[in-house]
């Protein structure tokens, strides 16, 4: 990449985006605030760290920062791209490049008053070094030594006095003369005992002076070391003070909150880094928008159309996938819901077959439930009649109908279809019925109790759109035990045996039921009558239609 492509890269767009002179030109001014702002931070900060630290940490920390102010500064020159502005954005990146401005203003302010800051530096260090343990111990070492050497002073200065005032006398014992002290020698010349004890007064005071001597070497060597002790304490003190970096700002903000014309100088240096670190974005907000930024919005709300259609495809084709293993599942419920129920059928069948088994071989039918008989309403609308006159065909009357049923004579055994009543069967029935389950006990109870008939009669009425009316009654013989059972129980429809006539009659009103017990035959049309029928349904003109309305 060429310098100009990095420089356009650093003002917030890709180097060959641009086509445009003037907005290239805007990009290029834009990288290079950024590329200036961050050379002077690392700059500085380089410069200021290597007062305190080593100079490879300086250099490390230094290239730090510098490529923070390069992110900080490319990020505050790129827009963006969204249709809404990006208020909160702008603000953290504006925020980030303020503190870095900040941070760089105020190393750049410890380098700008260096001599201000060693200063204050040394006089905080030595404070602490006059108040350091090791300097105090040292500090009264070094005192008890001199203390020590100014009594031997004195001592010494006594002995030579004495040894003086020793040697005055013993010479005044043996040789007296006007200038000696009177008040201190007998007087007596000679080697007397005064002269012999003057002497002796004498050995000692130069016994003593010369032990003091020989001290002085040795308390000169300890005044000496004491000393040295002291300022090497003071050295380490000073030299084991905080000299860091925070040190030195703190010592530059002294230096500065105390003198008003080092407030100004840091200051003014405050307002610069802060107008070189915000620079990228002022110059992005001088160029504008430009064909780069309405590119990548354009492409921004394509992706963002595309993602929401893909998203409602998935979205779709998922509740497809819901909705088709609902279906399934329904389904096999359904599946196993018709099983269960042909289990259940193929049951009560093996039930009803053993029923038959235990009873003997009587099979209790289950009949469809009574209907009503269905008539024709009084003001039903019908097709008008032909214009050409017919012949209706008259059904003769059966003269044996309804059959007459003969009286049911009692009897007190069980009753069969074909066979007829079985005597003593009640007797055996109430014998057996603890030995077998509840539903034979019941089968039989019903088959044995005493039977009541009922007689329910219907009437079919077929109409046919020609002149052929064929009228069907049928008659239905229930027959239940005196023991009544609700509608809904189960073994109520295996109380019932029915039997189906079917007979045509001339009309619907003619038939009347029979409250008696009938056993009812099936009488079928005669080849004479259908002859009729065919010969009045050929004479005819016109469409068939159905017969007025009675």
């Amino acid at each position: 990449m060429s310098v100009t492509g990095a420089f356009t890269w650093l003002g917030g767009a890709r180097p060959g985006a641009v086509d445009e002179p003037h907005e290239r030109a805007s990009y290029l001014l834009t990288g290079a605030a950024v590329a200036l702002f961050a050379l002077v931070t690392g700059g500085i900060v380089t410069a200021a760290a290597a007062r305190a630290w080593p100079l490879a940490a300086a250099i490390a920390v230094g290239a730090v920062l510098a490529a923070a102010a390069l992110l900080v500064g490319r990020a505050l020159a790129t827009p963006r791209v969204g249709p809404m502005p990006d208020r909160f954005g702008v603000a953290g990146r504006a925020t980030a490049a303020v503190l870095i401005g900040v941070l760089v203003a105020e190393a750049a302010t410890t380098l700008l008053f260096t001599a201000g800051v060693d200063r204050v530096l040394d006089e905080k260090a030595h404070a602490a070094a006059e108040s350091a343990p090791a300097v105090r111990a040292a500090r009264a070492g070094y005192e008890r030594a001199v203390a020590d050497r100014a009594a031997l002073d004195r001592t010494i200065a006594e002995a030579k006095a004495e040894t003086d005032r020793a040697l005055v006398t013993a010479r005044c014992e043996y040789n007296p003369a006007p200038q000696c002290p009177p008040t201190r020698i007998t007087g007596v010349p000679g080697d007397g005992p005064e002269h012999r004890t003057a002497q002796e007064m004498l050995a000692e005071a130069r016994a003593r002076l010369a032990a003091a001597e020989e001290r002085v070497p040795g308390l000169d060597a300890r005044v000496a070391e004491a000393e040295k002790s002291t300022a090497a304490a003071l050295s380490d003190a000073h030299t084991a003070g905080d000299r860091g970096v925070g040190a030195r700002w703190a010592a530059m903000h002294d230096h500065t909150t105390d003198s008003m014309g080092a407030l100004l100088p840091r200051l003014a240096t405050l307002l610069a880094c802060l107008l070189l670190a915000l620079l990228p974005l002022l110059l992005r907000w001088w160029r504008g928008v430009t064909s780069v930024d309405r590119h990548a919005a354009a492409r921004a709300v394509i992706d963002e159309a595309d993602r929401d259609a893909e998203a409602a495809i998935a979205v779709t084709r998922a509740n497809l996938r819901a909705a088709t293993a609902e279906l399934r599942a329904e389904q096999e419920l359904t599946a196993a819901r018709l099983a269960a129920e042909a289990d259940t059928a193929i049951d009560r069948e093996r039930q009803r077959t053993r029923i038959i088994a235990a009873i003997g071989g009587l099979e209790i039918g289950i009949t469809e439930p009574p209907r009503t008989p269905i008539r024709p309403a009084a003001g039903q609308p019908e097709l008008p009649a032909a214009p050409v006159p017919r012949e209706d065909t008259a059904v003769p009357e059966t003269p044996n109908l309804p059959a007459r049923a003969a009286d049911e004579r009692p009897g007190g055994g069980l009753e069969l279809p074909i066979i007829g009543t079985v005597p003593f069967t009640d007797t055996a029935a109430r014998w057996i019925r603890p030995l077998v389950p509840g539903f034979v006990a019941d089968a039989i109870d019903t088959a044995t109790h005493p039977l009541r008939t009922a007689r329910q009669a219907f009437e079919e009425v077929e109409e046919i759109t020609f002149t052929f009316r064929r009228t069907r009654k049928v008659t239905v013989d229930d027959s239940a035990s005196s023991r009544s059972y609700p509608a809904a129980d189960p073994w109520y429809a295996q109380r019932v045996a029915a039997a189906v006539v079917d007979v045509p009659v001339r009309e619907a009103a003619a038939a009347q039921p029979n409250p008696g017990r009938a056993a009812l035959t099936t009488a079928e049309p005669t080849p004479a009558l259908l002859d009729r029928d065919q010969s009045a349904v050929s004479q005819r003109q016109g469409p068939p239609a159905l017969p007025p309305a009675h």
